[in-house]
């Protein structure tokens, strides 16, 4: 008989999971030493609670059969027991990383703990990167790096998993939670409201976002560290390009709305610095965001009419309107076409008195 043991639940619930599992999957979702997990992988195959077949390119996969399906009702079960009596989930004690926020302690000064969101995930404690965390565990700390306050696991399962049952999803961030490297343990605290990351946690979208909504701010003063082309390339990343779940893409619109009109304010700002060159990249950064937005290419515009540039002003202006010509059917407003309008009447009169000559 086989002897279950946390680690032999453990690869069953991942398995529950997904439809077929390979080696690698189970070491990176669950954290496990090779030898450890061959040998409850044969456990599970020898016990007939798993089978293996081979996919399209000859490697293993790992199948739970129905005598090992039969298993995600005790697991249910242990975790709904878990949840009921405020226990935490049948997983090794070395792996909880959960503890109330009121008792937590206080992070090391010395311990710096950076989360990456612009651009690509990145995880960083103490200047080192920490590589190898399972996708579910890179998920939730995005979801909470996202979210400036606590958030009932409820609403956390429930968004990360939407199209899980209230149960399924409340496992799967259990699971999650279980998974973090033990250098990250004290990222993740909670409370009686829920999940949140400590507050010694940096997180550059948070930085970013503070930024542009100090330049936007009226009447605000802005530091030299705020016109800076650090802050210009901050407010030119997006948020997880890559990454598709609904609530990311929610959150990425909202920040390129958001960056999009503070690169357009430093470009303003920067520009009665008399800082041109500089006004120049803000206002192009603008426009990379948006390719079809007016007020980006009329920062630009503006900063050749500043510098006694007409050519390159008209020019700007005569490439974006063919560009909205092309993509919308649409002329420029009023507003960007008065910006140009001095110029365009001279070239307009000088080429129609090149053609009476």
């Amino acid at each position: 008989m086989i002897h279950f043991e946390r680690w032999s639940l453990l690869v069953v619930g991942e398995a529950l999971r997904r439809d077929a599992t390979r080696f690698a999957d189970f070491r990176h979702g669950l954290d496990l030493d090779p030898a450890t997990l061959r040998d409850r992988l044969a456990e599970l195959v020898g016990a007939g609670l798993m089978e293996m077949v081979a996919d399209s390119g000859d490697e293993k996969l790992y199948v739970l059969t129905e005598k090992g399906r039969g298993l995600e009702e005790v697991i249910d079960a242990l975790d709904a027991w878990s949840e009921r009596w405020a226990l935490p989930a049948p997983l090794p004690a070395e792996l909880t990383i959960e503890r109330e926020l009121e008792d937590a302690t206080v992070l090391a000064p010395q311990v710096l703990i950076e989360i990456s969101v612009l651009g690509a995930f990145n995880l960083r404690v103490g200047g080192k990167a920490i590589a190898g965390l399972s996708v579910g565990s890179q998920r939730l700390l995005v979801f909470l790096a996202l979210h400036d306050r606590a958030i009932t696991r409820t609403a956390v399962a429930g968004t990360m998993w939407p199209d899980a049952t209230e149960e399924r999803a409340g496992i799967s961030l259990r699971s999650a939670l279980s998974r973090l490297d033990p250098a990250t343990r004290e990222i993740i605290l909670v409370a009686s409201a829920g999940l949140g990351l400590a507050e010694t946690v940096a997180v550059d979208l948070r930085d970013a976002q503070a930024l542009a909504h100090r330049l936007l701010r009226p009447g605000a003063s802005v530091s030299p560290a705020d016109l800076s082309a650090e802050a210009v390339a901050a407010l030119s990343q997006e948020l997880l390009p890559d990454w598709y779940d609904d609530w990311v893409v929610a959150e990425a619109e909202d920040w390129r709305q958001l960056r999009m009109t503070a690169l357009e304010a430093v470009a303003q700002v920067l520009i009665e610095k008399g800082r041109l060159a500089e006004a120049a990249s803000a206002a192009r950064s603008a426009m990379k965001v948006e390719p079809l937005r007016e007020s980006a290419h009329a920062s630009l515009i503006r900063v050749h009419l500043a510098e006694g540039n007409q050519t390159e002003a008209l020019r700007v202006y005569e490439r974006y309107r063919e560009l909205l010509a092309v993509a919308l059917s649409l002329e420029p407003t009023g507003h960007l076409s008065d910006l140009v309008a001095d110029i365009r009447g001279r070239e307009g009169h000088k080429t129609n008195a090149e053609s009476l000559t």
